[in-house]
């Protein structure tokens, strides 16, 4: 199993497998990884979504959105994470920009 390091990898996930023997393993998933995974999932756009929210709600998610951006930069500028955290970052800016239209605060 390898090591969860909280400046590489999520917090919040882990990739589930299996390995050649077949059992079940766990790993850590990085800010890289991470953030490719949900450019592919966000790639159709929001008009392919199939769950409904207000537009409150999206406002607030893209208010949570873009501080979580904010403080994975902050921590990138002070050497606290690896640089590939820029690319969540990235994705995280984005979503909250798709969030906010999607919420009507911007055309």
């Amino acid at each position: 199993m390898t090591e969860l390091d909280p400046r590489q990898h999520l917090l919040s996930s882990r990739r589930h497998l299996r390995d050649a023997s077949g059992t079940a393993v766990s790993r850590p998933v990085s800010f890289a990884e991470e953030a490719a995974e949900q450019r592919e999932n966000l790639s159709g756009g929001l008009d392919d979504a199939r769950a409904t929210i207000t537009g409150t709600e999206a406002l607030a998610s893209a208010a949570l959105l873009k501080e979580f951006a904010a403080r994975l930069r902050h921590d990138l500028t002070h050497g606290a994470i690896a640089p590939d955290a820029e690319e969540l970052a990235q994705v995280a800016t984005d979503l909250a920009e798709r969030m906010a239209k999607a919420g009507g605060l911007t055309d």
